[in-house]
């Protein structure tokens, strides 16, 4: 079942009742279907004007499901929103599967469109607003997210974050691996053994977005009009995120972070914005760490195809690239 299954008088009444006004549903249609969830643009004649809402409907199955809790980051939406971040405003949050086959949330629509970064023309475009307003807005952004206060924003249902927050990634990441390997992983069990040997100490503790990239922003003109995809985010190092932007996953081949500006530049801007001196053993540290796990992200995509979990071909086709992503984990452990 999709968000088009629903039965529109049923989408109707329950969209009538959450906005406390008569609809009458337009259109609907999928928006670029995530790996993860899918989104789905719903618009609806009201008295008098014309409503599109975004619907994210949560789905098993997928890669990574373990760290998502639905209804958490549908209170983050709203804490963040609220602190006047760039996020999607956040109108409900529906854990019953009764209408779209799965918890889903409502929220506004936010102008702009989104770029595929391996596309031919997201590439293009990236290339080309690199150099531009977007370069900059791009490490702006992320500064402006490092520097929230959580406890002034209301996050602290997101939980502690501790000075242990490495060493606690990569416990979970060799429980992940644990869990969805099918057999030996030697080249990923020597990534695990180097980052247990490279752990970072850090005492700058922040808000990280968790999955910051071009992918997941929307773009108008020569702005970054929105930041989405919070499901990853939580308390910790904010260099999780910088390792995560410059992680060779993040280039496909381009000698540009996330295909939009060389490393240095990245770095040498993020820390003007932010203040603080930026630690490139620890970045690298993460970039090692996001390899690996993108890797086992790799291996759950195959298993869970092969278990049955999901039909999503896709994530058959991920999985047929681990010898590629094998050799990439290899190739930083070389030069790490």
């Amino acid at each position: 079942m999709t968000i088009l299954d629903a039965p529109g008088d049923q989408v109707e009444r329950e969209f009538a009742g959450r906005l406390g006004q008569p609809v009458r549903l337009r259109s609907r249609r999928l928006a670029g279907e995530g790996l993860s969830d899918e989104t789905g643009l719903l618009t609806f004649d009201t008295a008098g004007s014309e409503l599109t809402l975004v619907v994210r409907r949560f789905r098993p199955g997928t890669i990574a499901r373990h760290e998502v809790a639905p209804e958490r980051l549908h209170r983050l939406l709203a804490a963040l929103a609220e602190a006047g971040l760039p996020v999607p405003r956040p109108l409900w949050f529906e854990a019953s599967p009764d209408l779209f086959g799965g918890p889903y949330s409502v929220v506004s629509r936010m102008p702009g469109a989104a770029f595929v970064p391996w596309s031919p023309d997201g590439r293009r475009f990236l290339a080309e607003a690199g150099d531009g307003p977007i370069g900059e807005q791009f490490c702006q952004v992320l500064a402006d997210i490092h520097r929230l206060d959580p406890d002034a924003v209301g996050l602290g249902f997101l939980g502690e974050a501790d000075r242990s927050f490495a060493a606690h990634k990569v416990d979970e990441l060799a429980a992940y691996l644990g869990r969805v390997r099918s057999g030996p992983e030697p080249v990923l069990v020597d990534g695990l053994c180097w980052l247990r040997a490279h752990q970072p100490q850090h005492e700058d503790v922040a808000l990280v977005h968790g999955d910051y990239r071009t992918g997941n922003l929307l773009f108008a003109g020569d702005a970054i009009t929105a930041v989405l995809d919070w499901e990853f985010a939580g308390l910790g190092d904010p260099l999780y995120d910088l390792g995560w932007v410059c992680c060779p996953s993040n280039r496909i081949g381009s000698d540009r972070v996330c295909m939009l500006l060389p490393e240095d530049v990245f770095l040498r801007r993020y820390e003007e914005r932010r203040g603080r001196a930026v630690d490139r053993d620890a970045v690298q540290f993460w970039i090692v760490y996001h390899q690996v796990r993108h890797a086992v992200m790799w291996l759950e995509a195959g298993r869970n195809f092969e278990l049955e979990y999901t039909d999503d071909l896709r994530l058959a086709r991920m999985h047929s690239t681990m010898p590629t992503m094998r050799r990439m984990v290899a190739d930083l452990l070389v030069t790490s």
